[in-house]
């Protein structure tokens, strides 16, 4: 119990004036303190190379998780044959170019992962690939298949699918 008599008195109403006189100077070193650029808390996150992605096309992942059924690559080394009347001829033209193809089924909840994919195919730029630890390449897009398949109806009477199924073709630069 608080004597009045004994202890000293004290103006609250002082008190909280200094407090806020305090308050007021830490605001204004918050203030003129250097700024710092904000920070993306989420940015070594993206750099990680999962164990689940298997490429990565610019910003595209493709993992194992989405069913990616085949990774085939092709080289066709530019030879021509020319038939002559006793042995044909074989020349070679051109240079070498190598052809990848990826096939994918991804599910529905994973579709809108891939909403600007299509839109940045038909710029027809090199894009960046990385498949699985392989040193990055540039691969330009040729074709683009894509089919939907297993369609399901909801409740609100619409018809949506199920899986939708990607077929890329390209040439590496």
């Amino acid at each position: 119990m608080k004597n009045i008599f004994t202890d000293p008195y004290k103006d609250e109403k002082e008190e909280l004036k200094r407090e806020l006189e305090k308050q007021k100077q830490k605001q204004k070193e918050l203030e003129n303190a250097p700024k710092e650029e904000l920070k993306d808390p989420l940015e070594r996150y993206k750099n990680i190379k999962t164990q689940d992605t298997l490429i990565k096309i610019d910003k595209y992942l493709f993992k194992v998780s989405q069913n990616i059924e085949t990774i085939a690559t092709s080289l066709s080394i530019g030879i021509k044959k020319i038939e002559t009347i006793k042995t044909p001829i074989y020349q070679k033209i051109g240079g070498n170019e190598e052809t990848i193809s990826i096939q994918a089924s991804i599910l529905a909840q994973n579709i809108q992962d891939y909403e600007g994919f299509k839109a940045l195919c038909k710029k027809a730029k090199p894009l960046s690939l990385q498949i699985l630890n392989a040193p990055s390449q540039k691969i330009l897009i040729q074709r683009l298949g894509e089919s939907k398949r297993q369609w399901v109806q909801t409740k609100e009477r619409g018809v949506t699918y199920f899986i939708k199924e990607l077929s890329i073709e390209g040439v590496v630069i």
